[in-house]
């Protein structure tokens, strides 16, 4: 945990402007389409299936389970992000339902949901733990979380600290940008594999976990496959991404997907 949180630190005003850096990596690019093209095969919605997106920002992944069939709702709390969200769907003809709301406080009737989505958003949130009870509230008996988000304590990460007093030898700019393994300042948590089953356990039952992507926060790793011919830097991509199937507690992203448990009357 990185701070203390309550309702009032929520920002209504929260936009991504500043989520992707002005010089996309090779590495990065890869890491946001596996990380999205992932999490929406684990949701493999069927048609008509009820799906909420938490903290669904632009709505763009729901879009795209919209147009696979399923009936979207997002819920996002920032009024920035809902009015480009309703400029998306405007753009796309994606017919998704809006609510702006906390993942805290999901304004649902309990089981509404076949299934629900969280991708890359939970570390945002003031009470995670919160958010788990409220999502296995609103999911019907034998319903599906689906849940995506960066592992700070990633092999790219370990190896990056270790190896940042060389690398900043190396490359002095280094030193005047944000260390990748520190969390942006719009965090409140920082997740890893540990403290995301333990967190997942209270309420859910885990039936998968995959790891996604490997070797990001890696210094210059990103700088040199950019000087790579694309077809080479994504091939390495696509060799330690299948590498880190089996290891989410050393990939970059964390997918886990749970049902929650049963209560017994």
């Amino acid at each position: 945990m990185i701070q203390n949180h309550n309702t009032e630190k929520i920002d209504l005003e929260w936009s991504d402007d500043d989520v992707v850096p002005t010089v996309v990596y090779p590495n990065l690019e890869f890491l946001f389409q596996q990380m999205l093209h992932l999490t929406l095969e684990e949701v493999d919605p069927s048609h008509g299936e009820l799906i909420l997106d938490v903290g669904c920002g632009k709505a763009i992944d729901g879009a795209r389970l919209w147009k696979k069939g399923a009936k979207v709702i997002g819920l996002e709390p920032s009024h920035v992000m809902i009015a480009r969200a309703k400029e998306y769907l405007s753009e796309s003809n994606a017919q998704i339902v809006l609510a702006q709301g906390i993942g805290e406080n999901l304004p649902f009737k309990p089981h509404s949901f076949s299934k629900v989505m969280c991708k890359g958003a939970l570390d945002h949130f003031f009470s995670p733990s919160k958010t788990m009870e409220e999502i296995a509230r609103v999911l019907e008996p034998g319903g599906e979380m689906i849940i995506s988000i960066a592992n700070f304590d990633s092999l790219g990460f370990r190896l990056g600290k270790k190896l940042y007093p060389v690398t900043k030898f190396l490359s002095p700019s280094l030193a005047k940008e944000r260390k990748p393994w520190e969390p942006p300042s719009d965090h409140t948590y920082k997740f890893d594999y540990p403290f995301l089953s333990s967190l997942v356990k209270q309420h859910f039952e885990i039936k998968k976990t995959k790891g996604i992507s490997l070797l990001f926060g890696l210094p210059l790793w990103g700088s040199f496959l950019s000087k790579l011919p694309h077809s080479v830097s994504y091939a390495i991509l696509k060799i330690l991404d299948k590498l880190a199937r089996p290891f989410p507690s050393l990939a970059d992203v964390i997918l886990m997907k749970c049902t929650p448990i049963s209560k017994q009357k």
